[in-house]
């Protein structure tokens, strides 16, 4: 009898949750409410899988916590849902033998234009579909198969350093943008995400500018030699020449 009692207060085996169970949770997670937005959700994680969708996830939470995401033409902020599927169709890995495909581009393939008469001897441009920032990765995949050489690779950054350390034969400081500018037309409009600088400049260099800078109506001008630093998810700048914007005024008006 006392050992029927010690098998009935055993912990029952925890049943580890379906893939349904796994969309459900994100989608209340996320706050979606309609069906069809919930089906998506079941789509992404029968393709990428329960774990993966859940750091998805993870990382959408994470992003809205630090200022959320903008859409590309940067006239508002995306949903919390809709970084969940921007993230989800960009940088999402289908497991073996899946595939995931946004909706609208499935409702694209099932709709069939409907056909229309061409008059003789009338030419028709073919409509220019508008290229968003998403779809650059599939473009960038294909070019990627024969790259180019570049023989010159040059940046400028212009603004206001952070802190400076001084490590004996350069300086090394962090500049932070956020800006967009207005880009020629016709060209995909990135997200406002900031992107760090860490610009090293030899102290000879340094030393020219050391004292303007101190203005704090004066800005640093960094020309050199961009590299990707992804250990401290920055661009390093290795300077080749350096000045501020009031030193070369007065470089043009010695002139």
């Amino acid at each position: 009898m006392i050992e029927s009692e010690q098998t009935e207060q055993l912990p029952q085996r925890q049943r580890e949750p379906s893939q349904l169970d796994v969309a459900a949770m994100i989608a209340n997670a996320l706050g979606e409410t309609k069906a069809p937005v919930r089906h998506s959700i079941e789509l992404i994680v029968k393709a990428l899988g329960r774990t993966q969708s859940r750091e998805l996830l993870a990382k959408t939470l994470e992003t809205e916590q630090k200022g959320g995401m903008m859409l590309p033409d940067n006239s508002r902020r995306r949903t919390v849902g809709g970084v969940f599927f921007y993230l989800a169709y960009t940088t999402g890995v289908p497991k073996p033998g899946k595939t995931l495909e946004r909706p609208q581009k499935r409702n694209q393939k099932a709709k069939k234009p409907a056909a229309s008469p061409v008059t003789p001897n009338t030419t028709q441009k073919a409509p220019i579909v508008a290229f968003t920032w998403e779809d650059r990765l599939s473009v960038i995949r294909e070019a990627d198969t024969e790259k180019g050489n570049a023989s010159t690779v040059k940046i400028t950054v212009i603004g206001r350093p952070g802190k400076i350390l001084d490590k004996g034969q350069f300086i090394v400081t962090v500049m932070e943008s956020t800006k967009v500018p207005s880009l020629p037309k016709g060209l995909p409009t990135p997200t406002a995400v900031a992107t760090k600088y860490a610009v090293y400049v030899s102290s000879k260099q340094w030393a020219k500018v050391k004292e303007s800078i101190q203005d704090p109506d004066d800005a640093l001008i960094v020309e050199g030699f961009p590299k990707t630093d992804p250990e401290v998810s920055a661009i390093a700048v290795f300077a080749t020449s350096v000045t501020t914007k009031k030193l070369q005024a007065a470089t043009r008006q010695a002139k």
